[in-house]
């Protein structure tokens, strides 16, 4: 009978739970699907190490992520936009063409502030697609993914509109 209970209980949960999370050291607000999880590594861009900060979560098939990378320059911000956005058209061997023009609260205003959609393969060769934003504020470089076989267009909505910048 607690079976039965706990079955009926499961089936009943959300696929997209949505709840808001402030990633320690981010300066960001997002909205996640799913209940999120941090790691900080270094990373190397535009020749430079430096620390980049990863916060995601999986749910309904898709996997939903911010990442943010501080530079030691903030004129360098850019260039670093350019950079994240060619490794990870390189990483699917794909062309990141424009889904739309976006805006995130908070971030400085520039005209390359854009949607990307990807199309590639995993390295098991499954189809996938995968939603981007870049931003930036100041030093800090800022990419926004939603990486999925086919996820609803209101779900990447949601949580690209979810983002802001922190005061």
């Amino acid at each position: 009978m607690v079976w039965i209970v706990l079955l009926a209980a499961a089936g009943c949960s959300p696929t997209y739970d949505w709840r808001e999370a402030r990633p320690a050291g981010t300066g960001a607000l997002a909205m996640f699907p799913c209940k999120p999880k941090a790691e900080t590594r270094s990373v190397t861009l535009l020749g430079d190490a430096a620390p980049m900060t990863m916060v995601a979560c999986e749910t309904g098939g898709a996997t939903f992520g911010l990442a943010m990378v501080e530079l030691s320059d903030a004129s360098r911000s850019p260039a670093a936009v350019a950079a994240l956005r060619d490794a990870q058209a390189g990483n699917f061997a794909a062309e990141a063409k424009v889904a739309k023009s976006v805006a995130i609260p908070g971030a400085d205003a520039r005209p390359d502030m854009l949607r990307y959609r990807l199309e590639g393969r995993l390295p098991d060769g499954e189809a996938v697609s995968q939603h981007l934003v870049y931003f930036a504020r100041g030093a800090r470089v800022y990419q926004a993914a939603v990486l999925a076989r086919n996820a609803p267009a209101e779900v990447v909505d949601t949580f690209f509109e979810g983002i802001r910048l922190l005061p």
